[in-house]
């Protein structure tokens, strides 16, 4: 079933033409991934397809009697509503019967975003940007549209919230167009991508995974456009020059075949249906280096931290980090993450403990906001020399190379967009010659291309690096060892993000499975008191509590293993204990799952 039909769209901003000539359909079941560089027209194709906005020209069929839910960029920023007010709007189209169900499973969500009892009464503009993309996304999800539209709804959220949606996305039936730069999530999510660039839009050929398969064809299309221009500009310069040769010799009894075989030109240039193929993207052209190579050196380490502020955030973490290592800080929004990272970088003093780098190590400390980096009043020349011992000609050459080059590097900062103000503080980075970066989300605000080019750098870097991101493709290729922060505890994986993914889904299983188990029993259980449900509870926390101690224990005292010089003489027995360790991260991950899951039934009981 057809949901949408559009042909010919046509946008402008001005005089300015965004895209012409556009056409699609989505069907129903299929989940389409919009992709483009920034400015190419992504979320204004999807304000026309959501009726926000009209087009200048062509048409959009919409199928009858289906709903559409449509999530805008940045929606809840826009409102001065309480998260209540939102909740009741949520529910204004449902009907007396599906009133009570829709919710309770509203509240259900927002519970699992996070949200209290008291938040209800909270303005939407008081809650975090995390928390307001969670509510603007449950008000979407809970209106049951038949199809969706939603632009950029990973913005913001964490990995655990993005990792839900992504499972209800992709295990529900309806129609999806969705605008994202996460391309782990595309390729978890999407069943086509189409992708919009110079004015044009490409659909590509359903596959799975559908991102890294778009890659692909999109090398292919562009390659068989390049030949085929190529072949064409070879067939023009042929009849040009035998039309210049008959004009050189011509005589009256053949002006006819001149102009004959200059209409017939006129028209094979009229006929080339594509624009010219476009030169390659400038790509970002820096290498980060460190005054340091790759060793067995340490880094840095840190020692029995503690940070709280309403709650704790972290307490004794304990860590190492060795030259050329890449350590990866993972955990939920308002964890602690930042935190860590400003304190290993000087800005913030933690409640105890400690933190040593090397004495000959330089450090340098990328921040997830600009504002807390940048001088917005400078010129990107002048920031650079700010940040480092840089002449001007280099300042110029380094920016050069971030694709700010000319009269826009004498711009002031205010005037540069948030992908803009990245580039330059990644070029303030690069001229510093660190031996350890801190990188506070180093892809926020940049488009896919620029992503991938940032990972190409830091893929080259031989310092050691600490990387806070929800960018898990960046995770993925990146990271070494996993810390993860989370509700006031912490812990590290060996293994790298995909471990800890693998671990994370591990959890989740476990989590449904118990659920599913408990729906099972629920009828005899039924007939327990709640006294006496009670008790069971408190007997299987207590159980889980044990067990969840005498895994810590084992991880002391293989820490303690860790701590003595000559263990490392034994390399067999490193790896072992190693291996012992990431299998006690894994049963300590699902036993605080287990427990986490007994005392929200024990809550329940009151």
């Amino acid at each position: 079933m057809e949901l949408l039909r559009f042909s010919e769209l046509e946008c402008h901003y001005g005089a300015r033409e965004v895209f012409a000539g556009v056409a699609g359909v989505l069907r129903d079941g299929e989940r389409v991934g919009l992709v483009g560089p920034n400015g190419a027209g992504k979320s204004s194709l999807l304000r026309l397809l959501a009726g926000v906005e009209a087009p200048f020209g062509g048409t959009i069929v919409r199928a009858k009697d289906a709903r559409l839910g449509y999530l805008a960029q940045s929606v809840a920023d826009e409102t001065q509503a309480t998260l209540q007010q939102l909740a009741d709007a949520a529910l204004e189209r449902a009907n007396h019967e599906e009133w009570g169900l829709r919710n309770k499973t509203l509240r259900t969500m927002l519970a699992a975003f996070g949200f209290s009892g008291e938040d209800y009464a909270r303005p939407l503009r008081e809650f975090s940007g995390g928390q307001r993309a969670k509510a603007a996304l449950a008000h979407v999800l809970i209106d049951d549209p038949d199809y969706l539209i939603l632009d950029e709804p990973t913005n913001h959220l964490d990995i655990a919230t993005v990792r839900w949606l992504e499972s209800f996305i992709a295990g529900d039936k309806r129609g999806y167009i969705v605008v994202s730069h996460d391309r782990y999530f595309l390729d978890r999510v999407a069943t086509r991508v189409w992708e919009i660039e110079r004015g044009r839009l490409h659909a590509y050929a359903p596959a799975t995974p559908a991102y890294t398969s778009y890659l692909t064809q999109r090398e292919t299309r562009m390659e068989a456009e390049r030949r085929a221009y190529e072949q064409f500009i070879a067939e023009r310069d042929k009849r040009r020059a035998t039309i210049a040769g008959l004009r050189a010799t011509h005589t009256s009894s053949d002006y006819s075949q001149v102009r004959s075989r200059e209409k017939q030109l006129a028209r094979a240039e009229a006929a080339l249906e594509a624009p010219p193929p476009a030169a390659p993207v400038r790509a970002i052209n820096v290498r980060l280096q460190s005054e340091r190579r790759a060793g067995n050196a340490f880094a840095f380490e840190v020692t029995s931290l503690a940070k709280s502020y309403a709650q704790p955030l972290f307490t004794d973490l304990t860590i190492g980090v060795q030259q050329g290592e890449r350590l990866a800080v993972v955990g939920p929004n308002g964890a602690g993450k930042s935190t860590l990272l400003k304190i290993l970088a000087g800005g913030l003093q933690p409640d105890r403990g400690a933190v040593r780098f090397n004495p000959a190590a330089q450090v340098a400390y990328f921040a997830q906001n600009s504002h807390d980096q940048l001088d917005v009043e400078r010129t990107a020349v002048e920031a650079l020399l700010a940040a480092a011992a840089v002449t001007p000609e280099q300042a110029r050459s380094l920016l050069g190379r971030m694709r700010i080059s000319g009269e826009a590097a004498d711009k002031p900062v205010r005037a540069f967009s948030g992908g803009e103000r990245r580039r330059i503080m990644l070029a303030c980075l690069m001229a510093r010659k660190a031996d350890v970066l801190l990188l506070d989300e180093p892809t926020n605000d940049l488009d896919i291309d620029s992503q991938e080019a940032l990972e190409s750098v830091l893929s080259d870097y031989e310092g050691a690096q600490v990387i806070v991101s929800h960018d898990r493709y960046l995770l993925s290729r990146l990271s070494d060892r996993v810390l993860w922060i989370d509700g006031g505890a912490w812990g590290v994986l060996e293994g790298g993000y995909d471990a800890y993914e693998a671990s994370q889904r591990e959890r989740e299983r476990t989590v449904r499975e118990r659920s599913q188990d408990d729906a099972q029993l629920r009828p005899k259980s039924s007939r327990l008191t709640p006294l006496k449900m009670r008790s069971q509870l408190e007997t299987q926390i207590a159980r889980m509590e044990r067990e969840i101690a005498k895994l810590d224990a084992r991880k002391a005292e293989i820490d303690g293993l860790f701590a003595q010089p000559e263990l490392y003489e034994d390399r067999t027995r490193v790896k072992t204990l190693e291996a012992e360790m990431a299998e006690l991260a894994q049963r300590s991950v699902s036993s605080l799952a287990a427990w986490e899951s007994l005392q929200v039934q024990l809550e329940e009981l009151g």
